[in-house]
C-alpha cells in the first residue's frame, strides 16, 4: 500500500460565465460604425468643413464684404520658404499687371523688390474689417441691438502687412479672396442642406405618421397630395417658386428662409411614404395595443411609442438627402435664383466663375472654379457618411 496522504476528489470549477449586458441600439450603431473606416474620414472631413464655415471670420484672411478691384483675377500667391541663404520665414512678393499688348491679355508677375512676412494672428483695425464671432452671430441683428450686444473682433488667422494682399487661393471678378469666400459660402450652402433636410424630414413624419395612423381619409388625402407633388418635376417646381420670388429684391436672410422652405415642401414626400409604411406595421404590436389599453391618446401613441421606432431610418434618410439638397441650393444659386450678392454660396461662386471665365477659361483661371471642388467633397463625404449610418443601424450587415 501506498503511504501516500489520502485526497479528496473535488469537483472541477465550473467555468465563468460572464453576465451579457444588454446594449442600446445607440452603442451597437456607434461600433458598427468605426467598423467603416470610409463613412469616419467623411465624418471627419464634414466636421473640418463646418467648423472652417463657423468660425470663417478668424480662418479668413480678410472680411466677408472685402473686394479690390485693382486686383480682379489675380492668381495665387506664391508662398516662399527659402532665399539665396537657405530656409527663411514664409513670405510673398507683392504682384503687377501688366496687359499684352498682343493678346491684349492680363499678364501677372511678381514684384520681387519687396518682400511681406507672412504672419499670424494678424489683426486688422478697420472698421470693415470687423466682424460678429461665432456663435454670438447666430443672434439675428435687431435682436443683438436690443439686448445691447455687441462684441467685435479683428483677430485673423494669417496675413500680411499693407500694402501687400495675400490671396492664397487668387481673387475673383471683384477682387475678392477666393479662400475667403469659399468659408464664407460654406456657411450658406453646407447649413441650408442641413435644415432643409431637418424641415422636410419633421413634415414628412409628422404626415406620415398621422397617415399612417389613422388611415380612411387622412391617409388618402396625405397620400393623394404626395402623389401630386412627386408628379412635379423637383427642379421645375424650384425654378417656378424662385421666380416668383426673385423680381422682389428681398434681402439675403429672406431669401435663405425662402430656399429652405422651398426646398422643404419638395423633399417631405419620400420620407412621409416610408414612415406611413412602418406606422402601418407598427400599429399592429403588442406595445400599441398596451398604450391604448393604458389610456393613451392618438397624438402620445405617434409621438412617443410609433415615431421613435423610426428614428433609425431618419437618421439615414437625412444623411443622405441632405447632399441632394445641397446640390439643389447649388443649381438655384447658379442659375441666379438662389442666393444673391452681397451674400456668397457656392453655386453663385460657380455661376461668377462661369460668366466671366467660361469653361475656356478652366486654364487660365482654374482657382474661380474651386467652389465647384467644394460641392463635389461635401456631397461625396456625406454620401459616405450615409452609406456608413445605414450598415451601422442595418441589423443585417452587423458583425
Amino acid at each position: 500500500m501506498s503511504d501516500a496522504p489520502f485526497v479528496p476528489a473535488t469537483e472541477p470549477e465550473a467555468p465563468k460565465v460572464r453576465e451579457s449586458q444588454g446594449e442600446s441600439l445607440t452603442s451597437i450603431a456607434w461600433k458598427q460604425f468605426r467598423k467603416h473606416p470610409l463613412a469616419r474620414i467623411a465624418l471627419m472631413v464634414l466636421g473640418t468643413l463646418y467648423f472652417l464655415a463657423a468660425f470663417a471670420d478668424f480662418f479668413a484672411p480678410y472680411s466677408e464684404g472685402y473686394i479690390n478691384p485693382n486686383i480682379t483675377f489675380q492668381p495665387p500667391n506664391r508662398v516662399h520658404f527659402s532665399d539665396e541663404n537657405g530656409f527663411t520665414r514664409p513670405y510673398i512678393y507683392g504682384m503687377t499687371q501688366e496687359l499684352d499688348m498682343e493678346t491684349f491679355q492680363t499678364t501677372w508677375t511678381e514684384d520681387t523688390s519687396t518682400r511681406y512676412p507672412l504672419k499670424l494672428l494678424v489683426r486688422r483695425e478697420g472698421i470693415r474689417e470687423r466682424y460678429v464671432p461665432f456663435p454670438v452671430n447666430l443672434i439675428p441683428q435687431p435682436l443683438r441691438q436690443t439686448l445691447n450686444i455687441r462684441p467685435w473682433a479683428t483677430l485673423h488667422l494669417f496675413g500680411v502687412d499693407e500694402p501687400a494682399r495675400f490671396h492664397m487661393w487668387g481673387s475673383d471678378d471683384l477682387g475678392g479672396d477666393v479662400y475667403g469666400k469659399i468659408l464664407f459660402g460654406a456657411r450658406i450652402s453646407l447649413t441650408i442642406g442641413i435644415i432643409a433636410a431637418l424641415v422636410a424630414t419633421i413634415i414628412g413624419m409628422i404626415m406620415g405618421g398621422i397617415a399612417g395612423f389613422f388611415g380612411g381619409w387622412a391617409d388618402e388625402l396625405i397620400m393623394r397630395f404626395v402623389e401630386a407633388l412627386s408628379a412635379i418635376p423637383g427642379l421645375f417646381l424650384l425654378i417656378t417658386l424662385s421666380a416668383v420670388f426673385y423680381p422682389l429684391n428681398l434681402p439675403s436672410s429672406t431669401v435663405f428662409i425662402l430656399v429652405v422652405i422651398t426646398l422643404s415642401v419638395i423633399g417631405w414626400g419620400g420620407v412621409a411614404r416610408t414612415i406611413r409604411g412602418q406606422v402601418l406595421s407598427l400599429r399592429e404590436r403588442d406595445f400599441a395595443y398596451a398604450a391604448r389599453s393604458l389610456g393613451a391618446n392618438n397624438t402620445r401613441i405617434i409621438f412617443r411609442h410609433m415615431l421613435p421606432h423610426t428614428l433609425s431610418f431618419v437618421i439615414v434618410y437625412m444623411s443622405l438627402e441632405i447632399p441632394a439638397f445641397i446640390i439643389t441650393e447649388s443649381v438655384l444659386s447658379f442659375f441666379g435664383l438662389g442666393i444673391q450678392p452681397p451674400s456668397t454660396s457656392w453655386g453663385l461662386m460657380l455661376a461668377t466663375a462661369q460668366g466671366f471665365a467660361g469653361v475656356s477659361g478652366l486654364g487660365e483661371r482654374w482657382w474661380v472654379f474651386l467652389p465647384g471642388v467644394f460641392i463635389f467633397i461635401s456631397v461625396l463625404t456625406w454620401n459616405l457618411l450615409g452609406d456608413g449610418l445605414r450598415d451601422a443601424f442595418d441589423p443585417r450587415s452587423r458583425q
